[in-house]
């Protein structure tokens, strides 16, 4: 894997900030996560996401206990210091637009500098021709070295007029060669670590980890560790009824085959939940999928299909 890398955990949410972690999770560890970013050209939609990645509690812990991350509880923003880190924002934004507006005048003026040319290329090329028409040759060569000439010499003067009249930017005449809305922005693509972020052990509750010791996480970590090593990708399922949706390869390639839900060994099921559970899994083409782990350490999985909507 390389460097460790770094999971930030706040509130019990785990996030992954940087693309290259989050490329390595996905091709070598088979943990797909879920992006909850905005884009930035893209901030009030939320059909395509961009970073963090969030990871299910099960995921940041099992990561964690194989050693391919390391869990920190990142510092609490200091309402203090929003106003300072606002204003340096700014600066480092008008900074940019002062550079980016400059290079855009100069590409400008090289752009108007080579249609002038063009200009007077062509029309010292049509006054030449109109009197080589007209006159003898010998007239033809005097009268259009006077045409080439002047022609120079009427560019030389339109150029130079056109230079002083054209404004400069600049902070004198507070004249923007481009809009701000056209500002270049560069977008990170990770977070640096924070200097004063401690690591966290994922054993111990606490307010960034309230995860720890929880009967109901300990079931479905069980489940999800044994489905991962078996080789499946898992996301959530909660929009299908079940804890973990079960894929047999990445997301990106291939649709959930399972709906799992994680049950206790001694735990109940009502009949109601269970028909329900298994004529919504057969409607969108899975299979449901009942999780029970034994005292052993081994999951008995029971799988369940609606027959009568085949």
């Amino acid at each position: 894997m390389g460097r460790m890398l770094v999971v930030e955990v706040a509130n019990g949410r785990s996030l992954v900030w940087g693309a290259e972690a989050v490329q390595a999770l996905r091709e070598r560890l088979g943990v797909g996560g879920r992006t909850v970013g905005a884009l930035p050209r893209g901030p009030r939609q939320n059909s395509r996401l961009g970073l963090p990645l969030l990871l299910m509690p099960e995921e940041a812990r099992l990561l964690a206990e194989i050693g391919a991350v390391t869990l920190v509880s990142a510092p609490r923003p200091n309402p203090g210091q929003h106003s300072l880190a606002l204003a340096s924002f700014k600066r480092k934004q008008e900074q940019d637009f002062q550079e980016q507006s400059a290079l855009v005048a100069e590409a400008r003026e090289t752009r108007r500098q080579e249609f002038l040319e063009k200009i007077a290329e062509g029309q010292a090329a049509k006054k030449q021709k109109l009197e080589a028409d007209s006159g003898t040759r010998e007239s033809q060569e005097a009268s259009g070295n006077q045409a080439v000439e002047e022609n120079e010499a009427n560019a030389r003067q339109a150029s130079e007029e056109a230079v002083s009249s054209s404004p400069q930017p600049g902070p004198s005449d507070g004249v923007a060669p481009l809009p701000r809305s056209a500002l270049l922005i560069q977008l990170a693509t990770a977070r640096p670590r924070p200097i004063k972020a401690r690591p966290l052990d994922w054993r111990v509750q606490s307010k960034d980890w309230p995860h720890a010791g929880r009967p109901a996480h300990e079931l479905r970590y069980s489940i999800y560790r044994d489905l991962w090593e078996r080789g499946f990708f898992l996301s959530a399922a909660g929009k299908f009824g079940g804890d973990f949706l079960v894929y047999p390869g990445d997301p990106l390639r291939f649709h959930a085959h399972y709906i799992a839900q994680c049950w206790a060994p001694g735990d109940p099921i009502p009949l109601q939940d269970l028909v329900s559970a298994g004529r919504l899994g057969t409607s969108v083409r899975k299979t449901l999928l009942l999780c029970s782990p034994q005292p052993d350490g081994k999951v008995v999985y029971t799988s369940l299909q609606w027959a009568s909507l085949q």
